[in-house]
């Protein structure tokens, strides 16, 4: 039988309240003293957990360490179980999802996690864009439920407010005028999102390159422009025609 390094005696499951025992936690956590070692418990206990609602806020209790600037532990956090583990595993992926969950938001990370994230982004590539998380023997966890989380018990960790729309910084109002002939809200959304190069959920790029981009393409076809430009000059010497005289 495989054995696996470090103390890893079987501790019970957490309970069904017990999301509402880590609220009360990470509600009172500037006064509560927290140590590394106390975390890295609760951690390895949300990466073991069935309920996907308590799994959501692992990024949370991240948010505490960084408050109460409490720097990850590589060696306790990720020394514990082998690398074949299934329990290393859903660490792994808990972290590497809980970092780049900090970057969206702006929010300032706990001492290492960007380190530790990087060193596992050949092992779990997939989930950069991936909008559930499944922990293997374990529940699948929807990434906005952990943003969710994560901007709730933040607090003061914000060093910048979230990014504005972005068609406030690109282009003009009557760009965004003209947009509204040609694309619905949640497309404008898309094309903005597109041109500043943030965050597409696996959903909108598939929407994107479905509907968006094909209708751009029409745009920007010189053929298609010059059948407009075409048309709206024939419009305008029309309504020229029908003026009445001086």
């Amino acid at each position: 039988m495989e054995s696996e390094p470090g103390p890893t005696s079987a501790a019970p499951e957490p309970p069904r309240d017990a999301a509402s025992i880590l609220n009360s936690i990470l509600e009172l956590s500037s006064q509560l003293q927290v140590t590394e070692n106390q975390v890295t418990i609760i951690l390895d206990a949300l990466a073991r957990a069935q309920d996907a609602a308590l799994v959501s806020r692992f990024p949370a209790v991240l948010a505490i360490c960084a408050r109460r600037g409490i720097e990850l532990g590589t060696a306790n956090l990720l020394g514990r179980y082998w690398e074949s583990n299934p329990r290393q595993q859903n660490l792994e992926k808990l972290l590497l999802v809980s970092c780049e969950l900090f970057r969206r938001e702006g929010i300032t990370p706990p001492r290492n996690l960007e380190q530790i994230a990087e060193s596992l982004k050949a092992r779990h590539a997939d989930l950069a864009s991936a909008d559930f998380l499944q922990l293997t023997n374990g529940p699948r966890v929807a990434i906005a439920d952990m943003q969710a989380g994560l901007r709730i018990f933040a607090g003061d960790l914000r060093r910048r407010s979230p990014s504005p729309p972005p068609e406030e910084h690109f282009g003009s109002a009557g760009l965004s005028e003209l947009m509204d002939h040609l694309f619905s809200e949640k497309q404008k959304e898309l094309v903005f999102k597109k041109v500043k190069g943030l965050h597409l959920t696996k959903t909108e790029r598939e929407y994107y390159s479905r509907v968006v981009k094909k209708k751009l393409s029409a745009i920007a076809n010189a053929e298609m422009q010059g059948l407009a430009a075409t048309l709206c000059a024939t419009a305008v010497r029309s309504r020229e025609g029908q003026a009445p005289g001086r």
